[in-house]
């Protein structure tokens, strides 16, 4: 029994979720202080700064880090240097992009935007070059299934950004100018120690070739529509909200982006080690274990996800109240619209990683940017319709129905994954993993 729970710990997908969990805890932290220090104002623009961040983070992401943990999973050590090297090359390229491209918008916006603005404008492409090291170190560990190194890269990044809100607070210097130094200062940490680690792999640069840049490119750029489309949704949603409902309701709008980190913390340490799972059966050509993947990964977590689901939406104003203030309840339907489409999620990431390792990223381009441009019209029609965040909400069902609907029927072309399946294949897996935690014996259907 103890052996066998000492294996579950050691596991990669525990180590995938510990990273994930530790991630989540720590932003919630960071989250509930800073809607008590800031006001309602002061708080959606930080929003605002959060979510154009992640645009630019997840184009970056999107690009590279399925690309890097496909052509470096399971290849010799000079291979694995030149795909390195390659994805080091393109980020400097795209972050110097980035630094150059924040610069002009600065000063061309200058005189039309207030104080706010100019600050943000100065900062977001300094915080992507100091969120590079880090980010690129997760992306080699991933690859080589090391997440127990991730964990402490989470630790370093998002409990320094904590302690120092709590400094902050202490000192009564809470700002939104500091603010930003502190959370571009736990990048620089996390950053500095990842390069001391030596695990950036950034070395590498020196191996890396034209040709394998290419095929990294290539590669990536189709699977940027992955990786942006809910940072886009969700950056849309709030420029939408920000335009016709004023900047207080963006505010309101970023609790239940807090209720969904529990969707996401489930959905992503899963994802982290379905990607090489789902590669390497692809590599060997092996279609039904493809399939396989997909169903048992799909239906695990849709499974897995459903009573925090039911709990959240049981709970909702009670844990706005842990979250944030009574100010915020306000945010309590949008809440509940969104939890009650959540238990789609799974299906729609599964969908589009099973899609982006077959080889057609360009179908899951096409699905993702579709969908968010969708959002973009639903979302803007609700509200001229209906003024109030929760016509936002519906948007974003409509938009997931969507996503669900046109992935599934494409992927069934591929592959034979029928839904039945999904749900049977994450049957039987949980039924695997509570057998591994409580040392019961196999039954015959699981044999």
């Amino acid at each position: 029994m103890i052996s066998k729970l000492l294996a579950v710990f050691r596991s990669k997908q525990f180590h995938s979720l510990l990273g994930n969990l530790v991630t989540a805890s720590l932003n919630v932290l960071s989250f509930a202080l800073l809607v008590r220090l800031l006001s309602l104002e002061d708080f959606g623009a930080w929003v605002i700064f959060i979510t154009t961040y992640n645009i630019l983070d997840q184009v970056r992401t999107g690009l590279l880090q399925s690309g890097v943990v496909k052509f470096y999973t399971g290849v010799d050590v000079i291979k694995a240097r030149q795909v390195a090297g390659a994805g080091w090359y393109i980020s400097l390229i795209l972050t110097v992009g980035y630094i150059f491209l924040s610069a002009i918008a600065y000063f061309a916006a200058y005189q039309y935007v207030d104080e706010t603005w100019h600050l943000f404008l100065a900062w977001i492409g300094a915080v992507t070059l100091f969120s590079l090291p880090m980010n690129f170190a997760t992306w080699v560990l991933q690859a080589e299934y090391r997440f127990d190194k991730i964990v402490w890269i989470r630790v370093a990044q998002n409990g320094s950004y904590l302690l120092l809100i709590i400094i902050l607070w202490i000192t009564d210097l809470v700002s939104l100018r500091n603010v930003l130094i502190v959370y571009s200062a736990s990048f620089v940490i996390a950053s500095v120690y990842c390069m001391l680690k030596r695990w950036t792999g950034i070395r590498s640069i020196a191996f890396h070739t034209r040709q394998q840049a290419l095929e990294l490119y290539r590669f990536g750029r189709m699977i940027i529509g992955s990786n942006v489309s809910s940072s886009l949704i969700s950056y849309t949603n709030n420029m939408v909200i920000l335009t016709m409902l004023g900047q207080a309701q963006v505010a309101l709008f970023s609790i239940p982006q807090k209720f969904i980190e529990v969707i996401e913390i489930v959905l992503r340490s899963f994802v982290a080690t379905a990607q090489p799972t789902l590669s390497a059966a692809v590599n060997r050509g092996d279609k039904a274990a493809v399939a396989a993947a997909y169903c048992k990964y799909t239906g695990t977590v849709t499974l897995l996800v459903v009573p925090a689901i039911i709990g959240m939406l049981l709970l909702t104003e009670p844990l706005i109240m842990i979250l944030a203030s009574k100010e915020y309840l306000g945010a309590s339907a949008v809440v509940r619209i969104v939890l009650a489409c959540a238990i789609l999620w799974p299906i729609d990431r599964f969908n589009g990683v099973t899609l982006d390792m077959l080889g057609m990223p360009g179908i899951n381009f096409f699905k993702n940017i579709s969908k968010a441009v969708l959002n973009v019209f639903l979302a803007v029609g609700f509200v001229w319709l209906f003024p109030d965040i929760r016509a936002v909400a519906f948007a974003i069902v409509g938009n997931v129905l969507y996503a669900v609907i046109l992935g599934h029927y494409i992927l069934r072309k591929h592959l034979d994954v029928p839904l039945g399946m999904i749900w049977q294949s994450g049957w039987t897996e949980l039924k695997r993993l509570q057998q591994t935690f409580l040392g019961g014996k196999k039954s015959s259907a699981d044999a």
